[in-house]
């Protein structure tokens, strides 16, 4: 709080926000197994965002590969793409293998929901291994991992990528409930697959302990964690602990700097004007916590924009579409990464007349 007393206005709100991402950070990571309680006991009070939340992509974004989707697909397939690799199901379990590898990779786990891909993850001896092939829903099968070598130089890295612990344990902190880690130590017993309830906020515990004893609904209130009632920018600094946030130093133009950041919503929407100039507009302003993500074409996206764009007698003149007409086309585009991964760009702008679809 000393900092805060030498920063300006825009420096302290960045401070508090990162003081409040932090504190929610930390709280998640501190807790024991025994405080997180599951999301069916959230239900019996909050039965709305339980049914939302629970058949939602994030509540999927980690599943046993064994029965999903992804271990479906790898099984029909047989061989990957390029043919040298061999799946096969072996006493239950998924296996992958290589001829020049003395022993297979044993899959473990798919990571994403698959609404726009999904990407096995398992064990080669005792390291966890990311496969070099996913599924992609817009492919309806097998290609290349984003970001891994397209031809690979190695028995192993044809495999995939062998993970180092850190970078394991950010993985399935982002995409599971309750995971107790230490650093770059982290034991994946107790773990509950998939964003559930407790992920965003806090383990439930006293919560419920609290709404038991019947207390005011305050203190009942003040038992959990409600990311919701934060400043705009710590609550995008949250979905940024997952979604990916600025790195130091990087502009206004992020996807110019580096194009894969639009894959990263709240990168866009921190630098855009929309956020720049109001510093309220958060993901919840069009987002859902509970839910998936709306199509692009319902209209509800479009009035979120008129809650600020208009004047006091009509609708800002100079758009052309703001009359029932949706906004995204023109100032929030996809962008294609690779040929089967396409995002919405956050940093809402207005792009050249010629680039406009």
């Amino acid at each position: 709080m000393v900092l805060m007393l030498h920063a300006g206005r825009k420096s302290k709100r960045r401070i508090l926000a990162l003081f409040l991402a932090a504190l929610f950070v930390s709280i998640a990571s501190a807790c024991r197994a025994a405080d997180f309680v599951g999301s069916q006991a959230c239900a019996q009070c909050h039965p709305s965002e339980f049914r939302k939340q629970s058949a939602s992509h994030h509540a999927h974004s980690l599943q046993p590969i064994e029965g999903s989707l992804l271990g479906a697909a790898l099984l029909k397939a047989g061989h990957s793409p390029d043919g040298r690799l061999r799946y096969e199901e072996n006493a239950g379990k998924i296996l992958i293998y290589e001829e020049s590898v003395p022993q297979p990779v044993v899959l473990e786990w798919a990571f994403g929901a698959g609404a726009q891909g999904s990407t096995p993850v398992g064990l080669l001896g005792d390291q966890l291994i990311e496969h070099r092939f996913s599924y992609y829903s817009r492919a309806g099968g097998l290609a290349p991992t984003f970001g891994h070598v397209s031809r690979a130089s190695t028995p192993i890295a044809e495999l995939g990528v062998l993970q180092d612990k850190r970078t394991v344990s950010n993985c399935f902190n982002c995409h599971a409930t309750g995971l107790q880690r230490s650093g770059s130590e982290f034991r994946l017993t107790g773990l509950r697959p998939g964003v559930q309830c407790e992920r965003c906020h806090g383990p439930g515990s006293t919560h419920i302990q609290a709404a038991e004893r019947g207390t005011s609904k305050d203190e009942v209130r003040r038992e959990i964690l409600n990311p919701g009632r934060f400043p705009a920018r710590a609550q995008i600094e949250i979905c940024g602990g997952c979604h990916r946030l600025p790195m130091p130093g990087m502009g206004e133009e992020p996807e110019l700097e580096d194009p894969v950041t639009v894959r990263f919503a709240p990168i866009g929407l921190l630098a855009s004007r929309c956020f720049r100039a109001s510093k309220t507009i958060s993901c919840l302003a069009c987002h859902d916590p509970h839910s998936d993500a709306r199509p692009r074409g319902d209209f509800s996206y479009s009035e979120a924009c008129l809650g600020c764009h208009v004047t006091d007698r009509k609708p800002v003149k100079l758009c052309r579409r703001v009359q029932k007409a949706n906004c995204l086309p023109c100032h929030m585009q996809q962008a294609q990464l690779e040929s089967y991964l396409q995002f919405t760009d956050h940093r809402i702008r207005v792009y050249p007349v010629n680039s406009r679809r």
